[in-house]
């Protein structure tokens, strides 16, 4: 038997990763296990995509993660401006899901979150304790961070969520998870 540690989601964009990301941590969290993470949902209006928030899964902090009407921040990525609040809030939340969670989740691990430093680092620090971790992956971070990826994909199980099979996915991966979660509290 393998012994995977982390559950990935990848995908193109608008497949349903997050959706089916957030009704795992529900189920999870139904199930009687602590989750401590953070999501990045994008923000539109008028049906255009201005941004990313960044939200931590307890809800007790938010913030800007990167957008386009943006005048100061970190680095920019396409016509993003990724900003330098976002890095305090996915800090703390990973921190605290590292003293406190049963399952550590995160939405998204890709490249506006990894070009802050310290949420890198504490990206990295959690696949290193091998604490439980969900997360949804960006489809190109193979590309992208061969470092992360790698390390990352090591004692996982990756799922691509798609169109054809994202509705069947969460009986799938629900069981894998709660599995993962015994093992890792029992």
């Amino acid at each position: 038997m393998v012994m995977y540690k982390r559950i990935l989601l990848t995908g193109r964009p608008g497949v349903g990763k997050t959706t089916l990301f957030m009704k795992l941590v529900d189920r999870i969290r139904s199930s009687g296990y602590r989750v401590g993470g953070f999501i990045c949902p994008e923000v539109r209006v008028g049906g255009r995509r201005i941004g990313f928030r960044i939200i931590t899964l307890d809800s007790s902090r938010e913030g800007w993660l990167a957008r386009k009407d943006a005048k100061d921040g970190v680095a920019r990525l396409g016509s993003y401006l990724v900003l330098d609040e976002a890095e305090e809030i996915g800090v703390y939340a990973l921190q605290k899901a590292i003293e406190s969670a049963d399952l550590v989740a995160i939405d998204e691990i890709g490249p506006m979150e990894l070009l802050l430093d310290n949420l890198r680092k504490e990206i990295l620090k959690i696949i290193s304790t091998g604490k439980p971790l969900l997360a949804v992956v960006h489809w190109r971070l193979r590309q992208r961070d061969p470092e992360i990826y790698y390390s990352l994909s090591r004692n996982s199980v990756i799922y691509e969520v798609r169109e054809d099979n994202r509705d069947r996915l969460l009986d799938e991966v629900y069981p894998r998870l709660l599995e993962m979660l015994k093992r890792a509290t029992s």
